[in-house]
């Protein structure tokens, strides 16, 4: 198993005035909407994302149109050639646009880039905006989907297309396998008989040679071309959905990640599925193109698995608990961002706009989503899901918690990882909100930082031990990229529900709970930034509803 590679990175002091984007600053914590015509180059960066229409319109608003029919999007397995030919040509169509028109699909993928890798600034503070690890996520992301769903409709005079979902988190092992590169991305050949071109203009042929179909992603990291235990995989996977999606997730911010509002630096905590099992699928279907911001809409894939993305944000909803809802906060609701719409014009959409799927005339097709159990709490537990230390009766446990220390920071954490007990209060849950583990930290930012959270199992190492084990509650990931602010030194804070997860092991009734966080990194660091491992310093149990 290799660690998730390095995405580059070059930070460097701002070169010139002029190579800033700047737009006018409105009053209050929202981000105001950002106007492509201002769109530059990113710190320390060379790269070409700003994609500038020969004709660009004023900024206009976002309206609903209620007259469009509602689209269904498909989950990609299930598709005919029928609509495999329809969605071809819609995508020949946008990739024969000049690069200069913001329907095209250079503009497309480039405004991924402009975004993600932070081509876009205000004029104070000099922080760029930031899309990944903070609350704007899943929003940007469902806005970014749905202006592009609506190009390729228009091209094709067909209201009622919607783009396919790539069911990666369902596991069956029943062909057509939903979790492997569907057919129609995997296709090298066109289907539609107006094709000008014979190649698929869905594929990609910079994709890894071991996502062909029947492999599947793997949830816990990304692994090389290796001999793969499909059985396993699947069991695995299964496992990590639930434990991220139904115990992790018990919150609007523990799902949607940190609260970010103007002003502020970014990045500052990642959501519930966005580090897994979203991060690894992005790695195995293809490192090249969508192991990097700058490319990772590129590839048509990209928009099958943010669509499954998207569709898991819907599904979370639905679970048990009484704080499985969108965040409320105002500087979220009223943040602004902007797009190409089907015109070419730009236009800009608040995030509460996004937040319902009715008023935007999608939805997704139903399939068995048979990992979450409707987020109940399984009685027994799926036989394949066992405890993975061997010392795991009632009088082990119960030795582990009497000779194991309490928190005591700052210390290091490595892949070997370290061990504390932490008292719990369940009974505070009623009023005060979801049981909670709280991990606080510091480290550097130019550097890749995962950790892995088990309960009970002292001996827990990130390398060996599989996230399909009982034990495993939950993951923190940070990532760096190109463009970043520099002379970041962040104090980050990250919470998993665990409550879940210790019901279902029947651990939920001891009044404390071992923790072993286990790190990517194989060394502890040798000075204060956290160069090479993640500098703890609080853990604790709280009880919130955020």
């Amino acid at each position: 198993m290799t660690s998730l590679p390095s995405v580059v990175i070059a930070l460097a002091v701002l070169c010139a005035v002029g190579s800033i984007a700047l737009v006018k600053i409105v009053d209050g914590k929202p981000f105001p909407a950002p106007d492509f015509k201002l769109c530059n180059l990113a710190f320390g960066s060379t790269e070409a994302c700003c994609t500038l229409p020969e004709r660009l319109n004023p900024l206009k608003e976002f309206d609903f149109q209620p007259h469009l029919p509602m689209r269904v999007r498909p989950a990609a397995h299930l598709v005919d050639d029928a609509y495999i030919a329809k969605y071809q040509r819609a995508m020949e169509l946008m990739r024969a646009l000049p690069e200069t028109d913001g329907r095209s699909f250079q503009a497309q993928y480039r405004l991924h880039c402009a975004y993600c890798n932070n081509h876009l600034y205000y004029e104070s503070p000099e922080q760029p905006l930031e899309i990944h690890q903070n609350w704007l996520f899943l929003p940007w992301h469902r806005l970014y989907m749905y202006f592009h769903e609506r190009i390729l409709a228009k091209l094709i005079g067909d209201d009622e297309f919607a783009l396919p979902y790539w069911n990666w988190d369902n596991q069956s092992p029943v062909a057509p396998y939903p979790g492997a590169v569907p057919r129609v991305y995997d296709l090298e050949w066109s289907l539609s008989p107006d094709a000008i071109n014979k190649t698929s203009s869905l594929y990609d042929a910079d994709r890894n040679n071991c996502s062909k179909p029947p492999r599947l992603p793997e949830f816990h990291n990304f692994t090389a071309c290796e001999p793969q235990n499909l059985t396993l995989a699947r069991e695995q996977n299964a496992q990590l959905m639930w434990t991220q999606a139904v115990s992790v997730s018990v919150t609007p911010l523990i799902m949607s990640g940190a609260p970010y509002r103007f002003g502020d630096y970014g990045g500052m905590g990642i959501g519930g599925i966005e580090g897994r099992p979203h991060g690894p699928v992005h790695l195995w279907v293809n490192e090249k193109d969508m192991g990097v911001f700058k490319d990772s809409a590129s590839d048509p894939i990209f928009f099958a698995h943010h669509a499954n993305m998207d569709r898991l944000w819907e599904i979370w909803k639905t679970f048990p608990g009484k704080y499985r809802k969108d965040v409320t906060d105002p500087d979220y609701l009223n943040t602004a961002l902007t797009f190409f719409d089907e015109d070419g014009d730009q236009v800009s959409v608040t995030v509460a706009q996004a937040l319902n799927l009715d008023l935007l005339r999608v939805k997704y097709q139903e399939v068995p989503v048979a990992w979450a159990n409707k987020g109940a709490v399984q009685e027994g537990a799926d036989p394949s899901w066992r405890f993975c230390n061997p010392h795991s009766s009632d009088a082990d446990i119960a030795a582990m918690i009497n000779r194991t220390r309490r928190f005591k920071g700052p210390v290091w954490v490595q892949q070997d990882g370290v061990t504390f007990k932490l008292r719990r209060q369940p009974w505070m849950s009623e009023h005060l909100g979801e049981e909670m583990l709280e991990i606080k930290g510091n480290f550097n930012w130019s550097s890749n930082h995962a950790l892995n959270a088990f309960a009970y199992y002292p001996d827990a190492n990130y390398e060996r031990t599989s996230v399909g084990c009982f034990e495993y509650i939950g993951n923190l990931l940070s990532f760096p990229h190109t463009g970043m602010s520099p002379g970041i030194k962040p104090v980050i804070r990250f919470r998993m529900g665990i409550q879940r997860k210790l019901e279902l092991m029947s651990r939920a009734h001891l009044k404390e709970v071992v923790i072993t966080l286990v790190g990517e990194a194989p060394v502890a660091s040798t000075d204060d930034t956290g160069e090479t491992g993640f500098n703890l310093t609080s853990l604790t149990i709280i009880y919130s509803k955020e």
